[in-house]
């Protein structure tokens, strides 16, 4: 009988602590009715970024890709670009009227966007709901976290990460050692290393086309201990710098002012012929 008494208190326990739990759970979100913005991503063509009141970016948009122009002038990595602008997409379900900048922390905000000429003010972060209140256009907006996470620390997490451009397709690499070139239907070594797939040549060929580097930072006066040259579908040249292969690897693009760190295991693999790193 006592350990039924026992089993049956244990039960109600459960059952009070699971009452509790439900009474204390934030509330559901309401629909996310309140659109931030009408602005588009495709309407953008400058975008500004500050950390704690200092200027940290600007960007602009030439044609069809992003560069920055403050604090140096250099190509701008797409994908963190789209990471910035996806705040334009944000929807909340509450909307504040602007009347104590202080009660939202935004007299000191984290960090402001301007996406052409729409602030981005972003204030305190409400630890309940893991939402963060954000000022545009005379509202506050509780927003996901994800919107401020993309803003970087510095300026260099906003350079192109590829040694490429987008839309660069090469047909030639000329290294020291060898030669991979494209004939209009296969891609081959020189001298020969043997039986390679094409499989193996693709997948060496997008490492270098498209691969993502550890970071880019801009050129620094080492000595380059080897040069590369790769020849595009549009008759261009590029000219690349090894300024080291261990233990990572840095190749440097004197004309874009920047140089691109790889991991040496990555490393290794785009300085040798396709199929003969292990």
């Amino acid at each position: 009988m006592r350990k039924s008494w026992i089993t049956l208190g244990a039960f109600f326990i459960c059952v009070a602590a699971l009452g509790l739990f439900v009474w204390l759970k934030p509330p559901k979100p309401q629909n996310a009715t309140h659109a931030v913005s009408v602005l588009k991503s495709a309407e953008v063509r400058t975008l500004r970024v500050q950390r704690k009141g200092k200027a940290l970016a600007v960007l602009e948009k030439r044609a069809d890709e992003w560069f920055l122009i403050e604090p140096l002038t250099a190509p701008a990595d797409a994908f963190q670009v789209s990471r910035l602008l996806a705040v334009l997409e944000a929807k909340s379900a509450l909307q504040y009227p602007l009347s104590d900048l202080a009660k939202f922390e935004l007299n000191t905000p984290q960090a402001e966007l301007t996406i052409n000429d729409q602030r981005f003010v972003f204030g305190a972060i409400n630890n309940v709901t893991r939402e963060q209140y954000v000022l545009t256009q005379n509202h506050v907006y509780p927003l996901e976290l994800r919107f401020a996470a993309a803003i970087p620390n510095d300026a260099a997490a906003l350079l192109r990460r590829s040694v490429l451009a987008p839309g660069d397709t090469p047909l030639r690499f000329e290294f020291g050692a060898f030669t991979v070139a494209f004939d209009e239907k296969k891609w081959t070594t020189a001298p020969s290393p043997g039986d390679v797939s094409q499989d193996d040549y693709n997948r060496w060929v997008a490492q270098w086309r498209e691969g993502s580097a550890l970071r880019t930072e801009p050129v620094d006066k080492r000595a380059a201990t080897e040069e590369i040259y790769i020849t595009l579908k549009n008759g261009n040249k590029v000219s690349l710098d090894i300024v080291q292969t261990q233990p990572e690897l840095i190749v440097r693009h004197a004309d874009l002012g920047l140089q691109f760190v790889f991991v040496g295991t990555i490393g290794a693999q785009m300085m040798a012929a396709p199929g003969t790193s292990k």
